[in-house]
């Protein structure tokens, strides 16, 4: 009896134990969103400062309403905090000459924490090493393992986000047939990650890439550009899309050309959204959500209080079905909204109004 009444005791004691080293995680989204993907942790303290702090972001570009929104929940976030006495917002326009610049500013402005959306791995590992010499953390909006020396990573979509567009579409093709592959900003990892996801869906298939183009991410590009390839009379059974401005762009052209609509992969952007639910185009949505952005700044937040962070976290929730869009779809707001969002009831209703 003494001896089950300690084994018991015990095992009490340590899930005790692992509940409180649960608990004690910093939440950086909310559960489902954000996952770490490592037990490696910062050290306690290892980069605590007193407040008020002064934080600085380099961003590769902006371009799209996911990335305006993006920044709007990041900058919204640092609002609320009254310990962050300057957040610094910089974005290179997709040059790496201009992001390097602004590195180099953020370095001599002394930030206590750089937030770094690196345009890719070539141009940030220089730019990290630059500001951790200077014994400045990394908050690092991207995946990049052990190729950066980051110091926290904080990533969704990629590899995951061009794997479930891929798998739907070899689903619903069975296998067979011609896909066009409408791609983003040329260069860029994220673009890169999300295209070899959607290409290794496709092994050992007989679905054939019979068009890929770069759209940027931007609906007027890829509507001319579908255009363009409608026009050609290239055979097409469904469409991968690395973005949904491309998607609603395409089904519009579908639609004007009067030609009927093939499956094509979206994204969790509400406009893309009603476009599926009004037009029936087969479809899925991965979710990127724009909260990665206040994620990051909650992340810089944790290290300067001295908080134990995981070295990196990623967002792979499962995508937006047939059977879930009237969950996600939001008719009182409008085309720009992108989801899930961190931002309040009262500022989306404000910010995305109809």
């Amino acid at each position: 009896m003494k001896t089950k009444t300690l084994a018991t005791l015990c095992a009490c004691l340590l899930a005790g134990a692992l509940h409180t080293a649960h608990a004690a995680d910093v939440e950086l989204l909310p559960q489902g969103l954000l996952a770490p993907t490592t037990t490696e942790k910062t050290a306690p303290n290892q980069y605590r400062k007193p407040a008020p702090w002064r934080i600085g972001v380099s961003f590769g570009g902006v371009g799209n309403t996911w990335i305006v929104q993006m920044i709007q929940e990041m900058k919204h976030e640092a609002a609320q905090n009254k310990e962050i006495g300057e957040f610094i917002f910089t974005e290179a326009n997709w040059q790496p000459a201009k992001q390097l610049a602004d590195v180099e500013d953020l370095i001599t402005k002394k930030v206590d924490v750089l937030i770094l959306g690196a345009i890719s791995a070539a141009t940030g590992k220089g730019l990290m090493e630059k500001a951790q010499a200077k014994g400045i953390p990394v908050v690092a909006f991207g995946a990049y393992g052990k190729a950066m020396p980051t110091t926290v990573e904080i990533m969704g979509g990629g590899e995951v986000y061009g794997r479930q567009g891929g798998e739907y579409l070899r689903n619903t093709l069975k296998g067979k047939g011609n896909v066009w592959a409408f791609r983003g900003v040329a260069g860029v990892d994220e673009e890169q990650a999300r295209y070899d996801g959607f290409k290794k869906s496709l092994e050992g298939s007989q679905i054939k890439i019979s068009a890929e183009v770069f759209a940027d991410w931007n609906y007027a590009k890829s509507k001319q550009l579908c255009e363009n390839l409608v026009l050609s009379g290239k055979p097409v059974d469904g469409i991968w899309f690395s973005g949904a401005e491309s998607t609603r762009a395409c089904i519009d052209v579908f639609k004007e050309a009067g030609k009927p609509l093939v499956p094509m992969t979206g994204e969790g952007n509400n406009g893309f959204l009603r476009v599926w639910k009004q037009s029936g185009v087969p479809s899925v949505a991965p979710l990127f959500t724009p909260g990665l952005g206040a994620a990051t700044v909650r992340a810089s937040v944790a290290l300067l209080k001295g908080e134990p962070l995981y070295r990196s976290y990623f967002s792979m929730p499962d995508p937006v079905t047939q059977a879930t869009l009237d969950k996600f779809y939001r008719p009182d707001l409008s085309d720009a909204y992108w989801l899930p969002s961190t931002l309040p009831e009262s500022v989306l209703k404000s910010s995305f109004k109809r």
